[in-house]
């Protein structure tokens, strides 16, 4: 599985960390976060664009030094309505990583860099980093349990196509300007609950675009230095403008987003078993919690090897 997961150890590591430290890479706003976090997207400050490691040159490198399994692209033109999952295969070309990024402009090339922080270079920068955004999570959302970082270098006039992921995610543009589609995850005509519930139980695909959603978009504008805050399971579309453009994506988890997605995935082996109606996920925050405990003590019984390990 991609990402790494966070004791609460290491989560009180990270926040001492964080008041130690002098640098500060991530500028949110204190009032934003408290008022808009995982309610609805909101622009957040950085200063990456200063970072010699997230220049063009050492993430190229990067990509070299990294496994393969680490660093996906696709080249050409995407629909926007494209297969988010399957589009590096299919848009791929049969042409080798060093192929494209010796020719990454005429190309159109798309590519993301998983967990670049698994590099040694680049690990100190990246856990500095992750130290920052608990501090700022902390008085909101308390208790990070997972992460995961992407680096997506895309040429001018590449599109991420919609999609929503799992978790929520702050999006910080490094060079060159984008436009980032935004939906509101709480609009039923968007996702119903019954998709909420089968795309946090992974059963089957994500849940798909179509044409009536375009008016409901919300529409940023991202430029170096400016990021963007992605609420849990947002449904998202991205656009690079007229020139290349890096951004560095922060995914993670928190207590309180694993109690809502055991709750999904409670009522998804609910509506299997013939429930047509199981109570919509975060209506009632107890109906939740409760719904959590469950299905993880149903887990324990099911495997009761894991819980003597644990």
């Amino acid at each position: 599985m991609l990402g790494t997961f966070i004791t609460p150890s290491q989560y009180d590591r990270l926040l001492q960390r964080a008041a130690q430290s002098a640098a500060q890479w991530l500028q949110f706003d204190a009032d934003d976060m408290r008022a808009a976090y995982n309610r609805r997207p909101f622009l957040v400050a950085h200063r990456l664009q200063q970072h010699p490691l997230f220049d063009l040159d050492p993430l190229f490198a990067l990509c070299r030094r990294l496994p393969a399994r680490a660093v996906r692209f696709r080249v050409g033109d995407i629909p926007p309505d494209a297969d988010f999952d399957s589009s590096y295969a299919r848009f791929r070309q049969g042409l080798t990583l060093e192929e494209t990024l010796r020719n990454f402009q005429p190309l159109h090339a798309y590519l993301c860099i998983y967990n670049p922080e698994q590099d040694a270079t680049y690990r100190e920068a990246i856990d500095g980093l992750l130290a920052e955004l608990v501090a700022y999570t902390h008085p909101v959302d308390p208790g990070i349990t997972w992460y995961s970082t992407y680096v997506f270098i895309s040429a001018q006039g590449a599109v991420t196509p919609y999609h929503m992921d799992r978790e929520m995610n702050f999006l910080l543009q490094i060079r060159g300007e984008k436009t980032a589609d935004l939906w509101d995850q709480d609009d039923p005509v968007i996702m119903t609950a019954a998709q909420k519930d089968h795309l946090l139980n992974y059963d089957g695909l994500r849940p798909p675009y179509r044409p009536e959603f375009e008016a409901r978009a919300v529409h940023f504008a991202l430029r170096p230095g400016i990021g963007l805050h992605h609420p849990f399971i947002a449904p998202h579309r991205v656009w690079t403008h007229s020139d290349l453009s890096i951004s560095l994506a922060f995914t993670f988890r928190t207590r309180s987003s694993d109690r809502r997605t055991a709750a999904h995935q409670f009522n998804a082996r609910l509506r299997r078993l013939g429930v047509q109606h199981p109570g919509e996920v975060g209506k009632n925050a107890w109906v939740d919690a409760a719904k959590a405990a469950t299905l993880h003590l149903v887990q324990r019984l099911r495997h009761p090897t894991r819980l003597a390990a644990g």
